[in-house]
């Protein structure tokens, strides 16, 4: 019925603003209170993997979205998503210093990431994070030299038919830090910054330039401009700080 239909597009509306502020919690609560066929939406059990994963539920967002993929079929946006659940237990493991569990989850994360961009050539997000994630392996995955082209096309064909999102910037920016391009670097970033919507998205770009000159710096290659770039980022989702 049309109310119903209003009633959803509410549901959705109110499920985005929360994840605009980082309210994980109050997601996870709105989807217990919508109708089923609302909850079975391929959206709505998206965000509540992502949410479930944001507040360290990674078994429960893990459930939820293999259940999406056994039951609808391969999707970039819900692999993507997915791909950050492995990706946060690789660091998980990595900080506990369990290195065998920590490597099975890297190589879970490049394979989510990596089927993710396969499904959906022009999605480059999870093109992006399989990239970056074969980046931090020792060695590197070779993979990575021949794949980096084919997603940087992705993003560049996306940002020429118009309206480009911050993903779109902060991805060319996130490959040219992977190419150490420090002139592609330097036209992307501002782009980047200007087209910010929420500051949860600066906070996950600073992340993975963080990890990517944390992995060059055991092999001993860190030009000074990756940092600088990193905290610009960082500062744009910590707001700034008193003295």
């Amino acid at each position: 019925s049309n109310i119903a239909d209003a009633e959803a597009g509410v549901a959705i509306d109110l499920l985005l603003s929360y994840r605009a502020t980082s309210a994980w919690s109050d997601m996870v609560a709105l989807t217990q209170k919508m109708s089923p066929p609302l909850k079975q939406t391929v959206l709505v059990r998206e965000q509540l993997g992502l949410a479930l994963n944001r507040l360290k539920h990674r078994d429960e967002a893990e459930r939820v979205l293999s259940d999406l993929l056994l039951e609808k079929g391969s999707g970039s946006e819900t692999l993507g998503i997915l791909g950050r659940v492995y990706k946060d237990r690789w660091e998980e493991e990595l900080t506990l210093g369990n290195q065998i569990a920590a490597e099975g989850y890297l190589e879970k994360a490049i394979g989510t990431y990596l089927s993710g961009f396969e499904t959906d050539w022009r999605d480059a997000y999870p093109g992006v994070n399989a990239l970056t994630l074969m980046e931090l392996k020792e060695p590197p995955d070779e993979r990575r030299l021949r794949i980096l082209p084919v997603v940087r096309y992705a993003v560049e064909r996306k940002i020429a038919k118009g309206k480009p999102d911050y993903w779109d910037h902060a991805t060319l920016l996130e490959l040219a830090v992977l190419a150490m391009d420090r002139t592609e670097a330097a036209r992307a970033l501002p782009q980047a910054l200007a087209s910010l919507r929420e500051p949860w998205e600066a906070e996950t770009t600073a992340r993975n330039l963080r990890l990517i000159r944390e992995a060059r710096e055991k092999r001993g290659v860190v030009p000074s401009w990756l940092k600088e770039i990193e905290d610009l980022l960082s500062r744009r989702f910590s707001g700034p700080k008193s003295a």
